[in-house]
């Protein structure tokens, strides 16, 4: 006699099956359509190479940052996240090995995800699996690897856990609703730290389904769970949603940046615009079609909350251009996460069509061969357009070692020129590094940038000279030209002032500025004139390079002549202070954009300082959030009935 189990049980090795299969399948996807960039550390496209684990934390803490001149905005929570959980890959290469891991496994993890926050729904864990299949091959996912948009891969992994939170807190929130209400907004804040966009349309479901929906176990729990998933996400992500507030293209834009218009068609199939997806999410939306004309009660479920949700964020990106971040003019947002949100819905109707009872015999087979045939063509699209993009191992542009490491040494920055849709990047220390193209630069920088790049790109003789006497001014030491520009075209309109150097790793032409320059410099009075009515100096006659480090200059003048400036390399914006003797003093303005500080004739003390009083205050609160966020995740003890 055979021993039956009892109803309701699965054996282990079967209800393990679907998951198992799931990851392998997906994770052979993605090798084969990230085989000529396997790596940990990839960078390219819209991803700066990622630094490691020292860097994330340093700019994630500092009130100050040596980026396009100088800036005080907060760093991205991105930084602070990838802080945390890079730790955990020390050995294999902190951040940039989680980065690089999350880009290449990212279909198996989305599908991973998808499959998990399924658990609850009353469907055949191979239904799930298909349909979690399909949405770790996303036309929308497979661009957003291609293209470097690590944002929109973060929020492509963390969207099916944080729907289902969302959905579940607003089904029941029940006795241990703290618990739950906490873990919600533990995951809102992260897919918030990637994503301010996907941050406000998770937001928005929230609270339209607390209003549309009626409460469960009692309203005043519900209020409670609401206000922590609003609230607390907010509270862990200072302090920057302080910056949030002032700079719309971080919630249009995402951290990624602006993207070209797709094509109608390519919205039709899903597909986000750009390298590395084609059109093919269009037989998601056949399929959501046909699953609601034989299962008209799917349009009933939460997924049609979803997509709608979907469809108003497609609209506010590309109906509302706003200037980038880092860059002049107007642009539209990339599609990637409106899709994502879009095709999460469309998925959740086919899976509310499987929960009903099947019609007949044939049906589920048809059904399957249906799904076996679309993860097919998700799988061979992602594996064809996939494989191409910018994205590529070995990490960014490598200055030569003496050059980086005088960079690092004198704190010296650094002017990478851009081309086409690249902008121009100005940096201290070493290259641009991921997270310095996530700051909120001074409102007149990005037009500086721009005069720099048009004079290095049509060089002649008036503004190329202008635009290296004003990079030198600034501190800048090196000038890294695009692919394909030559050094001697510049050397020859000013040897004076550049020469060419040993050029980067992958042949990009470096220039050497010989003016003299630094982190701070004494002007003397005939030069110290022209700093107050010019935009770069013609003559550098007397400067002298002071020793000290931004932002905070504690210098001794010695004995000199009357209208000398105390010129540093940062960028003139609310909240420099600066005193002499003790004595508080004015913050003139050098070059137009400077900060400066008039010297007396005497000897005297010169302190100018950027304080960050109001950022570390933010940052107590956030250590206060996370504090409540560890301690009311924990569950308390279970009560036996």
């Amino acid at each position: 006699m055979v021993e039956q189990e009892p109803e309701g049980r699965v054996p282990f090795v079967r209800r393990s099956a679907p998951p198992v299969v799931l990851f392998v399948v997906l994770a052979a996807i993605g090798l084969v359509l990230n085989g000529s960039r396997l790596g940990l550390d990839l960078a390219g496209g819209r991803l700066l190479p990622v630094g490691d684990l020292g860097r994330m934390w340093s700019m994630y803490l500092a009130g100050w940052h040596p980026v396009g001149g100088g800036t005080a905005s907060a760093a991205p929570a991105s930084l602070a996240v990838l802080g945390i959980v890079g730790a955990i890959f020390t050995p294999i290469g902190g951040p940039a090995a989680l980065v690089a891991i999350l880009l290449i496994g990212d279909a198996a993890f989305a599908g991973l995800s998808a499959y998990a926050a399924t658990r609850r729904l009353p469907v055949s864990r191979w239904v799930r699996a298909a349909v979690s299949a399909g949405y770790g091959l996303l036309p929308a996912a497979t661009a957003s690897v291609a293209q470097g948009r690590f944002d929109v891969v973060a929020v492509h992994i963390l969207l099916p856990l944080v729907i289902s939170g969302i959905a579940a807190l607003l089904a029941r929130t029940g006795r241990r609703w703290l618990h739950a209400s906490s873990w919600c907004a533990v995951g809102v804040a992260l897919l918030g730290a990637f994503s301010p966009l996907a941050h406000g349309l998770a937001l928005l479901g929230l609270v339209a389904g607390f209003v549309v929906l009626p409460p469960v176990d009692g309203l005043l729990r519900r209020i409670g769970s609401v206000g922590i998933v609003v609230l607390l996400p907010l509270a862990l992500l200072l302090p920057w949603p302080t910056v949030l507030v002032n700079e719309p293209a971080l919630f249009l834009h995402g951290l990624s940046g602006p993207g070209a218009a797709p094509a109608a068609a390519d919205l039709a199939g899903l597909d986000p615009g750009g390298v590395g997806a084609w059109p093919i999410g269009v037989l998601v939306i056949v399929v959501a079609l046909a699953a609601v004309v034989m299962r008209p009660r799917a349009l009933l479920s939460p997924g049609l909350g979803v997509l709608v949700l979907g469809v108003l964020g497609l609209v506010i990106v590309l109906l509302v251009p706003v200037a980038p971040l880092q860059g002049t003019g107007t642009a539209t947002g990339f599609t990637g996460v409106p899709l994502l949100v879009i095709s999460a819905g469309l998925l959740w109707i086919v899976l509310s069509a499987s929960q009903a009872p099947a019609g007949g015999s044939l049906l589920p087979k048809l059904a399957a061969v249906v799904g076996v045939l679309l993860i097919a063509a998700l799988g061979t699209g992602a594996v064809i357009a996939g494989r191409g993009g910018p994205l590529h191992s070995g990490g960014g542009d490598k200055l030569a070692a003496t050059q980086a490491d005088e960079l690092a040494r004198t704190g010296r920055s650094v002017v990478v020129v851009g081309s086409g849709d690249e902008v121009t990047k100005q940096t201290s220390g070493a290259l641009p590094q991921y997270g310095d193209d996530q700051l909120a630069l001074t409102p007149s920088t990005p037009a500086r940038l721009l005069s720099w790049q048009n004079a290095f790109l049509q060089p002649s003789s008036g503004a190329t000279r202008a635009a290296l006497s004003g990079a030198a001014a600034s501190g800048a030491l090196f000038v890294v030209l695009p692919q394909g520009e030559q050094a001697s075209t510049v050397v020859a309109l000013a040897p004076d002032l550049a020469v060419a150097a040993q050029p980067t790793a992958d042949g990009r032409a470096v220039l050497r500025l010989l003016a003299p320059s630094g982190q701070a410099v004494l002007v003397p009075p005939t030069v110290a004139k022209q700093a107050v009515t010019s935009s770069a100096p013609s003559s550098t006659a007397g400067v002298s390079p002071v020793d000290a480090t931004l932002p905070d200059v504690h210098v001794r003048v010695s004995e000199g002549m009357a209208g000398r400036l105390l010129v540093l390399s940062a960028e003139q914006e609310a909240g420099w202070q600066a005193t002499v003797d003790g004595k508080p003093a004015p913050i003139v303005p050098a070059w137009g954009h400077q900060v400066a500080v008039s010297v007396p004739t005497a000897q005297s003390d010169v302190l100018v300082e950027h304080p960050s009083t109001l950022r570390d205050v933010l940052l107590l609160v956030q250590v206060a959030a996370v504090l409540f966020a560890a301690l009311t995740s924990v569950p308390g003890p279970s009560r036996l009935r």
